[in-house]
């Protein structure tokens, strides 16, 4: 069974996955996850594809996922 981070370890875990965050992926996830933009605007936002906004954002959550599950970055 997995134990669960306290929350300020699990708190300083995504932060420093936002930290370590290249700055594209790091761009696309700020404009969907705090500004709640679509991917349709947020292509247009970076001058980038749907496509790349898809891949960017997957890389993003990736990267997150890594950082917080004890692997780092």
């Amino acid at each position: 069974m997995e134990q669960e981070l306290p929350l300020a370890e699990a708190l300083r875990r995504i932060q420093r996955a936002l930290d370590t965050m290249d700055a594209l992926p790091r761009a696309v996830f700020d404009l969907h996850r705090y500004r709640d933009l679509d991917y349709h605007r947020i292509a247009v936002e970076l001058d980038i594809s749907v496509a790349e906004v898809e891949r960017q954002l997957a890389a993003a959550m990736l990267h997150i996922l890594r950082c917080t599950d004890g692997g780092g970055p």
